[in-house]
C-alpha cells in the first residue's frame, strides 16, 4: 500500500468503515447464497443420477450372486442326476490313467525291443534271400550236370548194348574160349 492509500483508509470514519464493511459482508452473503444455491441444485442434479445408479448397481450385484449361486447348484443337481457317485467314479479314472500310463511305458520299452528284433529278422531274411539265391544258382548248376550225366548215361548205355552186341557175336564166331568167360560175365 502506497502511503496516499493508507491516509485515506485513515481519513474514513469509523461509521463510515462499520457501513463499508457491512455492505462488503453483505455482498459475500449474497455471494455465499448464490453458491450455496448452486451446490444445493448440483447436488440434487447428482443425487437424481448417483441414488439410481447405486440401485441400480446393488440389483445387478444381487442378480449376479443369485444367479452364480443357482448355476452352482443346477450344476450340482444334473452332476447327481447323471452319475450320483462321479466322484467316486472320476477317483478310479484318475487311478486307471495312472496304471494306463504306467502299461504305455512299458508297451514302449517293448516296442523298442520289437524294433531292434525286426531289423535283425529283416537282416536275416536278407541272409536267407542271398541263401536261397545261391541254392538256386547251385540247383540250375546241378540241373545242367545230371543233363550231361544223364546224355553220359545214355552214351554208356548204348555203348554197352553195342558191346554186348559185339560179344555176342564174337562169342558165337569164336566159340570155346568166349564160353569160358561167360562164366564171369553174365
Amino acid at each position: 500500500m502506497t502511503t496516499e492509500t493508507v491516509t485515506q483508509v485513515n481519513d474514513i470514519s469509523d461509521e463510515e468503515q462499520e457501513y463499508l464493511e457491512r455492505t462488503a459482508l453483505l455482498g459475500l452473503e449474497y455471494v455465499l447464497a448464490d453458491f450455496v444455491r448452486e451446490f444445493q441444485s448440483a447436488t440434487k442434479r447428482w443425487e437424481r443420477i448417483a441414488f439410481p445408479a447405486m440401485i441400480i448397481f446393488a440389483l445387478l450385484a444381487i442378480s449376479g450372486f443369485w444367479l452364480i449361486y443357482s448355476i452352482t447348484e443346477d450344476m450340482h443337481l444334473m452332476s447327481q442326476s447323471i452319475d450320483p457317485q462321479m466322484s467316486q467314479n472320476l477317483g478310479d479314472m484318475s487311478k486307471n490313467i495312472a496304471t494306463l500310463t504306467n502299461h504305455i511305458v512299458h508297451m514302449d520299452e517293448n516296442i523298442s525291443q520289437l524294433v531292434v528284433s525286426v531289423g535283425q529278422i529283416n537282416t536275416n531274411i536278407a541272409n536267407v534271400d542271398g541263401s536261397m539265391t545261391k541254392m538256386q544258382n547251385d540247383i540250375s548248376s546241378m540241373s545242367n550236370n545230371i543233363a550231361q550225366m544223364n546224355q553220359s548215361i545214355y552214351a554208356m548205355t548204348w555203348n554197352t548194348g553195342v558191346m554186348s552186341n559185339d560179344i555176342n557175336r564174337l562169342n558165337k564166331n569164336i566159340g570155346k574160349p568166349m564160353r569160358f568167360m561167360n562164366n564171369f560175365i553174365p
